[in-house]
């Protein structure tokens, strides 16, 4: 079939460090999301915030994450990746539980700042540790499996912090100092069962961030700054269904039902990615994203709206497994960490300037929602055109591409 890469034989299983990855993700996503959905109403509730110091909050800490995040990719391309994996996980389990201790919104803002941070030294590490691991063949369902497990803990989290504040009533700070637990977990997890593989490659004879990128790198992060520019935050998402009639009661029912979504199709889709290019994987994720966001920008039905957030979470699923794969696979040997430096470095810078358009474009007017929600389908759109048009037109695929295909399968006659 055009396009798609047939293995051989049949895929070998994931190694045990990768299930241990996924784990790590799966606890520490549920302690983070037992704390975020309570967090805005903590912060003006218990420490007299207000809403614009709620935007800071997130808007600073994102762009904090982003930066330590290339230079921590490129270092561990020197040093191994378990012990920047290992101190960026472990400065959020340690840092997170401080959240139930502060008294004032600036202690806050440095709580979520270095719990952000922690994520950013870990993240590019983590990723190219994945690629380190397992075999090109496997790569996508490598990336799916703990995505999926991340997503299932986004979506397991808010109900741990429902059930504890029905029996609990008030008890936020309590919730808060408890999610300690799963963080020690997962440092139990990371410390037994996570190690960097034998070296098959000497490392770099000096660390240094990757200035000069190839053209198809340079083509993804273009591809992939226009896509982020237009995902902004998933809480316009929960806006838009509550002004369509969705009861306040019944919000975290629908913010269940989209992590479910996205861990579903994580699954599914990182196999696709290992089967189908991950390119095309990618521009299909992406396709699927706008024609969601177009769905919400039209649509007046209560039940309509809340399918599309739904299709926003597979979109998600398909898109990350596709990403990291694009990004492993165009990545030279022995420069992944810096690879997946650049590509969260340039999602991190742009999840403000997103936030920032779409809050913009939603208070203008009667047809502003309308027109927040299209750019969105429109920016989306127009990243799949852009990094999907050139190979089109001219024919031509990567040697980083051919290479991946010749590693999944040698007798493969790689399609145009």
């Amino acid at each position: 079939m055009h396009g798609l890469i047939q293995p051989n034989a049949a895929s070998p299983l994931l190694p045990p460090t990768i299930k241990a990855l996924g784990w790590t993700s799966f606890l520490t996503d549920l302690s983070s999301e037992a704390i975020y959905p309570l967090l805005p109403t903590f912060l003006l509730r218990e420490l007299g915030g207000s809403t614009l110091f709620i935007g800071l909050i997130d808007g600073l800490a994102t762009a904090l994450a982003a930066v330590v995040r290339l230079p921590a990719g490129a270092l561990s391309d020197r040093f191994g990746r378990r012990r920047f994996v290992l101190f960026g996980y472990g400065l959020s389990a340690v840092i997170r539980p401080l959240m139930g201790l502060v008294a004032t919104p600036f202690e806050a803002l440095l709580v979520r700042a270095s719990d952000r941070i922690g994520k950013g030294i870990r993240g590019a590490p983590r990723d190219a540790l994945v690629t380190d691991l397992v075999q090109p063949a496997i790569r996508g369902r490598a990336f799916g499996h703990i995505r999926a497990l991340d997503h299932a803990g986004a979506a397991l989290g808010p109900v741990v912090a429902m059930l504890f504040l029905f029996f609990f009533p008030g008890e936020e700070r309590r919730l808060f100092l408890l999610t300690i637990l799963p963080g020690f977990l997962t440092l139990a997890v990371l410390y037994r069962l996570v190690h960097d593989p034998a070296p098959r490659l000497p490392p770099p004879a000096r660390v240094s961030v990757p200035v000069r990128l190839c053209r198809q790198q340079s083509l993804l992060l273009w591809s992939v700054g226009i896509w982020a520019l237009g995902a902004s935050s998933e809480q316009f998402l929960l806006l838009r269904v509550a002004d369509l009639g969705v009861p306040l009661v019944l919000i975290p029912l629908v913010w269940l039902g989209m992590s479910l979504a996205k861990s579903g199709a994580a699954l599914a889709a990182g196999r696709l990615a290992d089967h189908w290019h991950p390119r095309r994987a990618l521009a299909t994720g992406w396709l699927v994203f706008a024609a969601a966001y177009g769905g919400l920008a039209v649509c007046t039905e209560t039940m309509t709206a809340v399918a599309m957030v739904m299709l926003v979470g597979v979109a998600y699923g398909m898109i990350e497994p596709a990403e990291r794969s694009l990004v492993a696979l165009l990545s030279p040997a022995g420069h992944h960490g810096g690879a997946f430096g650049w590509y969260t470095l340039v999602q991190g810078l742009l999840a403000l300037p997103a936030g920032l358009l779409t809050g913009w474009l939603w208070q203008q007017g009667p047809h502003g929602v309308t027109w927040a929600l299209a750019i969105t389908a429109v920016l989306s759109t127009v990243a799949c055109l852009s990094l999907t048009r050139p190979l089109v037109a001219t024919g031509e695929r990567s040697g980083s591409d051919q290479v991946a295909i010749r590693e999944r399968n040698p007798a493969h006659e790689p399609p145009v």
